[in-house]
């Protein structure tokens, strides 16, 4: 039997039917999310100036991982724990955005930060600088951190 017109019109709607049912991820809106991002970042400097665990929780993802300033490398229940503990704790916290990129469902924002140590943290009282990349997964309608790397600049 020869293909008609129709059967292929048929089989091109499946197949692209098939391809949105097979993504994984969900559609960015690419003009928006830079914006999201900064805020997200923002809120994440809030959190740690104000000690406040609940926002620290909501803006990181179950399966976060971080490389921190002390070349250990941390999951969610470790840095939660710090947090509370008060390991993580700065009486400023600078931050400037070099570049963020969108890639699909995912966000990498990478720049400077320069913070002053307090608390339970080490090195107080002194300014640090780092560099750091947040990357960042768009996943039911919010951005969730999944992993951050920091490197103290000596």
């Amino acid at each position: 039997m020869k293909p008609t017109k129709l059967s292929h019109s048929a089989f091109f709607a499946l197949l692209v039917l098939f391809s949105l049912l097979s993504c994984k991820h969900e559609i960015v809106d690419q003009s928006s999310a830079e914006q999201e991002l900064r805020q997200m970042e923002k809120l994440q400097i809030r959190g740690i100036l104000e000690q406040d665990s609940t926002i620290i929780r909501k803006l990181l993802a179950n399966d976060l991982i971080v490389n921190a300033p002390t070349n250990t490398v941390f999951d969610l229940n470790v840095v939660m724990d710090a947090f509370k503990q008060g390991y993580i704790n700065y009486s400023s916290y600078e931050q400037k955005i070099d570049e963020i990129k969108i890639i699909e469902n995912i966000g990498i924002v990478m720049g400077l930060e320069i913070v002053t140590p307090t608390g339970l943290t080490g090195n107080v009282g002194n300014t640090e600088k780092r560099r750091f990349t947040d990357i960042w997964m768009y996943k039911n309608n919010q951005w969730q951190m999944i992993a951050r790397q920091a490197t103290n600049i000596l």
